[in-house]
């Protein structure tokens, strides 16, 4: 497991990199995929490429947020060999252009040409910054976050300045016998939790594990999301990072986004109570996404009104991880965030890398205030004690905002 040490310099390891010269760095910009459909697509179908790079992905969140979408073109002696689909974003009178959609997203690759790569040196943060300026990118700063050290490792990365992100995300390994699976994590415990679920709920009327087959189902089972996670995030003193009607329409999009296999963009899944009371209640959603057996959890829910004790979103993680086992998929990635659920389920953490590359004098100045506040979120987020202090605060700064949000 990576440390949270200083790691602003660019890595060492780009070094394999140098035999390579950097002979002559161009891009060019366009403002959306349709662009550069035959590239994008053949970068995209690379295994190592996230899901938050795909078409899929950029075209929902810039057509239902209103983005402003600038999509990279690296070049290397007139030869294309990165894709890097960017969002520009005002803050505090600074632009800082980023991966489209990265605040709801859980891992960043950009789109890379791979077998380009042993042709090209590192690129320094200068020529990157220079080579982004003449094509007329207009942001102060570039961040691209969330990234694999792996990933942050490769050109056009590997030259920029650096700091660990302020969470790790966590993987869980994949095998098609099930049971294997379940080794890694205390399989014994946790097949007792799942019929001691499984029991709770047969006595309140059983149970159904219910998917988005239909667009119908999979805006039933978001909607039911986006009513359960707001009153979760409440409760814990968070804003309500769903209230917008933009992000909203992002996710519907992808739900109703399928390909010519009638497989959706975003794979919705829940539990959903078959008799008693409470019949047809959904009481647990999860939204997942694939690529090249590569599974990440987008976002959970539970409605903890109803069969509080039954675990049901344990339940849920249960029965989706056996499913992708089943159907030979190599990882059940919980995603961005370092929660205990998580670390009960994943034996791998990964820990995400930020880079940056100022493009003007205000992109300099701005540089160690936004490295050092990505710092100051780790430093809160990995100290109990910080973390409950911030915690309390954020509790009542939502609180206090609550009223005035209620009225608009």
């Amino acid at each position: 497991m990576a440390n949270a040490q200083d790691i602003t310099a660019p890595l060492a390891s780009a070094a394999k990199h140098a035999a390579a010269a950097v002979d002559r760095l161009s891009a060019r910009i366009a403002p959306a995929p349709e662009a550069i459909p035959e590239l994008w697509s053949a970068l995209e179908a690379d295994p190592k490429t996230s899901f938050h790079q795909s078409r899929a992905w950029v075209e929902a969140w810039t057509k239902t947020t209103g983005a402003n979408l600038n999509v990279v073109t690296l070049e290397h002696n007139g030869v294309p060999f990165a894709v890097l689909p960017l969002e520009i974003e005002q803050r505090g009178g600074l632009s800082i252009a980023r991966f489209a959609g990265t605040a709801h997203s859980n891992e960043n690759t950009g789109l890379i040409d791979t077998k380009q790569l042993t042709k090209i040196g590192q690129v320094s943060a200068k020529q990157l910054a220079t080579t982004l300026t003449k094509a007329g990118l207009s942001a102060d700063i570039v961040l691209f976050d969330k990234m694999t050290p792996e990933t942050a490792g490769q050109p056009p990365f590997s030259g920029l300045p650096r700091v660990f992100h302020q969470n790790p995300s966590f993987q869980l390994p994949l095998f098609t016998d099930f049971s294997e699976v379940l080794a890694q994590i205390n399989g014994k415990r946790r097949r007792k939790k799942f019929r001691v679920s499984e029991r709770r709920l047969e006595a309140m009327g059983g149970y159904r594990h219910i998917t988005g087959d239909s667009d119908a189902e999979a805006l039933l089972l978001l909607d039911a999301f986006l009513e359960q996670k707001p009153a979760r995030l409440t409760a814990q003193g968070l804003p309500n990072v769903f209230a917008d009607a933009g992000i909203r329409a992002f996710l519907r999009t992808l739900a109703t986004n399928r390909n010519v296999d009638g497989q959706p963009a975003l794979e919705l899944h829940g539990i959903e109570l078959a008799g008693g009371d409470h019949a047809g209640r959904i009481i647990s959603v999860a939204g997942l996404t694939v690529k090249d057996r590569h599974v990440t959890c987008q976002f959970g829910s539970i409605d903890e009104t109803v069969a509080a004790d039954v675990s049901a979103g344990e339940l849920l993680f249960y029965l989706m991880i056996e499913r992708a086992s089943a159907s030979g998929h190599k990882v059940f990635d919980f995603g961005v965030g370092d929660q205990l659920y998580k670390r009960s389920w994943c034996p791998q953490r990964t820990e995400l890398v930020d880079c940056y590359v100022p493009l003007n004098l205000k992109g300099r100045l701005a540089a160690p205030l936004i490295s050092g506040m990505i710092r100051l979120k780790r430093t809160i987020k990995t100290s109990p004690a910080l973390h409950r202090v911030a915690a309390r605060l954020r509790g009542l700064t939502v609180e206090k905002a609550r009223p005035a949000a209620e009225t608009d």
